[in-house]
């Protein structure tokens, strides 16, 4: 077993391409060491803006192989009594093997003639060259560019190729770049080059110029700084994984500089001020009790030298941005929600959906109708919610921070004087982005949010932009999770084509949309840990029950069928649905009733009509199960005693039609014979 370290210098490579690099780095030399037959013990990646590494324990040689070379079939190859002909001559000398060395054995339909031959395992150092560049060639990014004159494709410039095995150089060249054993430090704080003699040194060497290799420990770093510097001031950092990550990648050497900013810009909204250090400058904010101070940490890609030259220039970026937002949000004050709301006339959403304005004319339709299904007591404050929901589309500081959509609108609300309830539903309304996200607080933004995303995909699907494969541009599958977290998480007594039913548009159209919205809350059941079979049990009833009840009766089925009973009833009502599958709606009646075993049978089904309807009203899932239960002795012994197939014609219909009534009821909670 030996050390490799392979790593590939670049000029600065975008922080987001990073994660997606070091995961194909060490998937991608899995996969072709194993194509190779030699064995990966360990693997352990690196990287930082201007490099991705890894290092991995590997063995030193090739695992020998065998393989079967096949050849002309047997009597081309031999004659009669065995002998061999010119063919069998031929296939050896083309081997490599002796006449001795040919086997006959059976293949298809006949014998052949064939060879086993032993791969040489060949030494690790020899197959490295080859594997290296394809592990560098293997490596995908979403965007690649060309440079100089040469052909090669990379997310960046490459400036370097180090490549050791043990203490050794693994020697190859890539469109005119020779590997080394060399590596550059810092780009500003060490000019020069570091010569690695063993994979041991990597870290260490890199360390002492100014590099901290490891991404982990790059994070861990920024963190305790992060902690340090926001308690020296009462604070706690404004923790976000994705700045966190991003600022990991931006940086090889980090050092965390504190900087603060006048306190009158605390007057403007706290995520307007987080937004603009967040996604426009990758800084963290500070904040103390939940409420937003005058200071943010940079992460400064060098050494305490020039802390204060950082601070500085950090300090008057900032107050630049600030200035800017300042200026938005006062004029879009100076607008106010009427006239943003009337500017929402200019701004077309589709050419051929018309306006912005038009949309929410669509919303404040669709949530009319929601409403006065849930709260009809808040009819008025919804529309009027859903009249202003998209205004700050029209605003500066949207125009400039997209990204704050809503949470603005919740602010230029409350300054025209509506109510919290109203202003809170505005800024709540584009929750939840998924299943697992946070839903709006109060009733009115979550039907205000339901009806916008219905409106989304509906008009997408009207345009024929509907989502196919891993293609979804206009986010419809985050939509249709949306719609299905609110539903769930509210218990709506609404069923998805009920929903659907409230669009203005043709009924194929709103037949897609059902279905594709059903798909997403059949995917979501799946994700949450329901067996494929079992969601099957309630594909049929997937549309038109309210979500949350489907939930509730999947946790009742999947309870039922861990009970020992269960097999028996399952047999039962396999039976009853294979014998009436392939036979339209028959007609029943109970004067062509022959025998004792149907006559009871029927009698039995209507015994427990009344508990089962009763049960099924107060959703008492499990009881109704239980019921239908006790008719299994009744379906077991019909089936032992009457011959449904009967030679009467009139007999044999009614008997159909008898099942077909049984099954009818056995499928009340979920249709449990698509089970298996």
């Amino acid at each position: 077993m030996g050390k490799l370290l392979f790593e590939i210098g670049a000029e600065e490579i975008p922080a987001r391409f990073i994660p997606m690099a070091i995961a194909q780095l060490e998937q991608n030399l899995k996969k072709i060491t194993s194509d190779n037959r030699i064995n990966v013990y360990s693997i352990k990646t690196f990287a930082t803006p201007r490099r991705i590494a890894l290092m991995a324990e590997i063995a030193d040689e090739q695992e020998s192989q065998e393989k079967t070379v096949w050849g002309p079939p047997a009597n081309v190859a031999f004659d009669e009594n065995g002998n061999p002909k010119q063919a069998a001559y031929a296939f050896a000398n083309a081997q490599g093997v002796d006449i001795k060395d040919l086997k006959v054995l059976p293949k298809g339909k006949g014998n052949y003639v064939c060879v086993v031959l032993k791969e040489k395992a060949k030494k690790t150092e020899e197959v490295l060259p080859d594997i290296l560049k394809n592990l560098f060639l293997s490596l995908n990014f979403p965007k690649m560019m060309r440079w100089g004159s040469g052909s090669l494709k990379f997310v960046r410039p490459v400036k370097w190729l180090l490549c050791l095995y043990e203490d050794r150089l693994i020697s190859f060249e890539i469109d005119g770049i020779k590997s080394d054993t060399k590596t550059s430090g810092h780009r500003f704080l060490y000019e020069s080059e570091l010569n690695i003699k063993s994979p041991e040194d990597y870290k260490v060497k890199l360390e002492e110029a100014f590099v901290i290799p490891d991404q982990e420990k790059r994070k861990n770093i920024i963190v305790t700084q992060l902690k340090e510097l926001a308690k020296g001031v009462n604070g706690e950092v404004f923790w976000d994984d994705e700045l966190l990550e991003e600022v990991t990648y931006l940086v090889e050497f980090p050092n965390a500089v504190l900087c603060s900013f006048s306190e009158e810009y605390l007057k403007l909204p706290e995520e307007l001020l987080i937004t603009v250090m967040k996604d426009h400058q990758r800084y963290f904010a500070i904040t103390s009790s939940g409420k937003l101070k005058n200071f943010f940490i940079v992460i400064s890609n060098t050494n305490f030298a020039n802390e204060e030259n950082i601070k500085k220039g950090a300090e008057r970026v900032i107050r630049a941005r600030f200035e800017d937002a300042r200026f938005y949000f006062e004029e879009d004050l100076k607008k106010g929600l009427d006239r943003l709301l009337e500017l929402t006339k200019g701004i077309v959403y589709h050419k051929k959906l018309g306006s912005l304005y038009d949309k929410t004319q669509r919303i404040i339709n669709i949530g009319s109708k929601i409403i006065e299904l849930i709260a009809p007591e808040k009819t008025e404050s919804f529309q009027l919610t859903a009249k202003y929901c998209k205004a700050d589309l029209a605003s500066g500081v949207v125009g400039e921070f997209p990204e704050l959509q809503g949470i603005m609108g919740g602010y230029y609300a409350k300054h025209a004087g509506l109510a919290e309830e109203i202003c809170l539903a505005i800024r709540e309304h584009y929750l939840p982005k998924g299943f697992n996200d946070a839903i709006p607080s109060n009733e009115i933004g979550c039907i205000l949010s339901i009806a916008d995303k219905l409106d989304h995909i509906s008009s997408f699907f009207y345009l024929g932009e509907i989502p196919t494969g891993t293609e979804d541009p206009f986010g419809l599958r985050r939509a249709a999770n949306g719609i299905i977290a609110i539903l769930l998480n509210k218990r709506y007594p609404i069923s998805i084509l009920q929903l659907v039913s409230m669009l203005e548009y043709e009924d194929d159209l709103k037949e897609k949309v059902a279905t594709f919205i059903g798909q997403r809350f059949e995917s979501f059941l799946e994700t949450v840990g329901f067996d494929v079979n079992l969601i099957r049990t309630v594909a049929d009833i997937v549309l038109t029950q309210p979500p949350h009840e489907i939930e509730h009766r999947l946790n009742i089925v999947n309870d039922f069928i861990k009970k020992e009973k269960f097999e028996e009833f399952f047999l039962a009502v396999k039976r009853v649905s294979n014998i009436i599958r392939n036979y339209e709606k028959m007609p029943l009646n109970q004067s062509l009733f022959v025998t004792v075993e149907e006559k009871e049978l029927y009698q039995k089904m209507n015994e427990i009509n009344e508990k089962v309807s009763k049960y099924m009203e107060e959703h008492k899932f499990e009881e109704v199960l239980e019921e239908l239960y006790s008719l299994t002795p009744f379906i077991n012994k019909f089936f032992d005693n009457v011959l449904v197939m009967d030679k009467d014609e009139n007999i044999k219909i009614n008997r159909i039609g008898l099942l077909q009534r049984l099954s009818e009821k056995l499928k009340f909670v979920a249709d449990l014979s698509k089970l298996y």
